[in-house]
């Protein structure tokens, strides 16, 4: 077998709640570790594990993007990163961070309390 290392895969899903009686779209984006062969194997493992999650979360539908990075250090523990994308954008700060992640609309955790 080849040598296998460390990725990280980000995959992306769509929900369909229903909440005080109304139906929601929610999508929802996960990064999971990996270890592979390469990019190809880690992209196979990566589509593999969405089919279980979308199995176990009956809801979730994968919507067949998958993003993979391989992890530059050999081991993995605290500071490892593990996932890393870089983009281009003539945007000032705050639109980027607008645009890209906190429009108002994200459902995560801050500081303990469900945002």
């Amino acid at each position: 077998m080849s040598k296998q290392d460390w990725y990280s895969a980000k995959t992306i899903y769509k929900h369909h709640r229903v909440e005080a009686g109304k139906t929601k779209t929610v999508f929802e984006e996960r990064v999971v570790l990996l270890r592979a062969t390469g990019f190809d194997d880690a992209i196979a493992k990566a589509e593999a594990e969405a089919a279980v999650y979308c199995g176990t979360d009956g809801d979730a539908i994968y919507l067949g993007f998958v993003d993979v990075f391989h992890l530059f250090d050999e081991k993995v523990g605290h500071g490892t990163e593990v996932y890393s994308l870089m983009r281009e954008s003539g945007l000032a700060n705050k639109k980027y961070l607008d645009h890209f992640y906190d429009d108002g609309k994200e459902r995560r955790q801050i500081y303990g309390e469900l945002a």
